[in-house]
């Protein structure tokens, strides 16, 4: 997901974005060249979803806290990434598909979006390592592949898929005590 403005959420009437800037936009590009073929298609788009054993990016960013001894965000911390918990995910898949509408795009987007400082914070105290802000000339020593990600500030609203689907994500939020799924 990526808004069309930096530091708006991206909406579902957002433009796709090139697979350059967002690395799983090709998978909407090749989404497009079926629909382009006569295929029925209907694009998800996930933000980081998590249950109490993964966590999309955030997982990633566990392990090199671990393996680091500390929990590192870019610059302040006050970008953003939207999630969703693996459940309601499974649910708004089941809904666009109980709606078939070939070319709809649609948001998995629960929680508009959570600052990386906060996710950092949590780790850091689940882990017991020290939270500290890097340079961002220092993130690709850090983090290697992830430092692409960690700064980016993409929150994203589901308003359009909530109205479209009745889609109402009930699950925990990312940063919710564990529930027991």
């Amino acid at each position: 997901m990526a808004s069309s403005k930096p530091g708006v959420p991206a909406t579902e009437n957002d433009p796709k974005v090139s697979s350059k800037v967002v690395p799983r936009a090709a998978s909407e590009a090749a989404a497009a060249a079926v629909a382009a073929r006569g295929g029925r298609v209907i694009v998800v788009r996930l933000p980081q979803v998590h249950d109490t054993r993964k966590q999309g990016l955030v997982s990633y960013a566990i392990q090199v806290a671990r393996e680091k001894g500390v929990s590192a965000y870019v610059g302040d911390g006050h970008n953003r990434w939207p999630a969703a918990h693996r459940l309601d995910t499974a649910r708004l898949y089941r809904l666009a598909l109980e709606r078939e509408v070939a070319g709809a795009t649609y948001h998995a987007v629960a929680e508009e979006g959570i600052s990386v400082k906060e996710i950092c914070e949590v780790v850091g105290k689940e882990l017991n390592v020290p939270v500290v802000s890097l340079a961002p000339e220092v993130a690709q020593g850090h983090f290697g592949w992830l430092a692409h990600f960690i700064g980016w500030d993409i929150p994203a609203s589901s308003v359009q898929t909530r109205k479209q689907l009745g889609w109402n994500p009930a699950g925990p939020g990312m940063i919710a005590p564990a529930s027991s799924d």
